[in-house]
């Protein structure tokens, strides 16, 4: 399965590992272990991860890297849980000499820059990574081990959304056996502050819903600005109105200091990612997302009842 990717990697010296834009668990967790895991097994390699990546976990798991304009355009560039560079967080990875992808999202963009391994059926790419690592045979270290244990369980939404259990729970299995620390990644996923908890509070006090069963909320940058929270980490926390009674899909529209708006939807039956897909964005069937130009209440209202026709359609289907 990644073979080729495997030869290409060994072909060259220098190696800088992207990220998607608003990294999560998942893009940080396999864009270091990926890091470590070449740093490790060819160690003559230079080999840099680059991106803001989850600053929680910088002391415990590893720092992002800063590169010049000139090494990257001498590098291999690896995109991680990214459709297309055009979803990179650093647009400087269009400049690299070559490219390849390993991702797990549903393919919408095309991908020509160079070979890819894609799986839609796997929890996360961390996931991925595990794998390479398996067929390649390479040595882990607890570092690895944890950043790869980070990605598994935060884009599986804790276990939540995975379909093959054995096979997850052997690999994560793996992974504690070369030293990741479940009970501390979960220590730090865990902290919260006087801000979170004033945000929460916002939004159980401030959600909308449709008629056909869309819980929401949009945050305006003003909102975001006093609760003294990122449009990024509002984003994250949109599972704070997941899995409500009567209310198959969840979504929050969350607009940046530019003016554009990043949403996330999530659902626990009707497909959301057609939806994101159409606005320009990607991600699973059932959690996805996209960031669009600008919001008001005209957008997100088109949108929502997009969302409910969702709905709709899959209440037909399984009544």
């Amino acid at each position: 399965m990644f073979e080729v990717l495997k030869q290409i990697i060994e072909e060259h010296n220098s190696i800088v590992i992207f990220g998607h834009i608003n990294p999560d668990g998942d893009c940080y967790g396999s864009q270091v272990g990926l890091r470590e895991l070449l740093k490790l097994n060819y160690p003559d390699k230079k080999v840099y991860a680059v991106g803001s990546g989850l600053h929680r976990f910088f002391d415990f798991i590893g720092y992002m890297d800063e590169v010049s304009d000139e090494l990257i355009k001498d590098s291999l560039a690896i995109l991680v849980d990214g459709n297309d560079c055009s979803r990179m967080e650093d647009p400087r990875v269009s400049t690299a000499k070559a490219h390849i992808k390993i991702d797990h999202h549903i393919e919408n963009f095309k991908f020509t820059e160079g070979p890819f391994v894609i799986d839609n059926n796997a929890n996360s790419t961390c996931e991925l990574v595990v794998k390479f690592a398996l067929e390649a045979n390479w040595k882990l270290n607890p570092t690895i081990a944890n950043a790869l244990f980070l990605g598994i369980l935060t884009d599986s939404g804790r276990f939540q959304f995975i379909e093959d259990f054995p096979s997850a729970f052997h690999e994560v299995a793996f992974l504690c056996e070369n030293g990741a620390d479940p009970k501390q990644i979960n220590t730090i996923l865990n902290i919260t502050n006087e801000a979170a908890l004033k945000f929460k509070g916002y939004v159980y006090s401030h959600y909308k819903k449709s008629d056909a069963g869309v819980i929401y909320l949009t945050f305006s940058k003003e909102t975001l600005a006093k609760l003294k929270v990122s449009a990024s980490k509002a984003g994250s926390m949109v599972n704070l109105i997941s899995n409500v009674k009567d209310f198959p899909i969840w979504a929050f529209f969350c607009e940046l200091e530019d003016g554009t708006c990043h949403a996330e939807f999530r659902s626990n039956g009707p497909a959301v990612q057609p939806i994101a897909a159409g606005l320009g964005g990607g991600g699973h069937m059932l959690a996805a997302g996209v960031t669009i130009d600008k919001v008001n209440d005209e957008i997100v209202e088109g949108i929502i009842k997009d969302l409910d026709k969702a709905i709709i359609e899959y209440q037909k289907e399984h009544n």
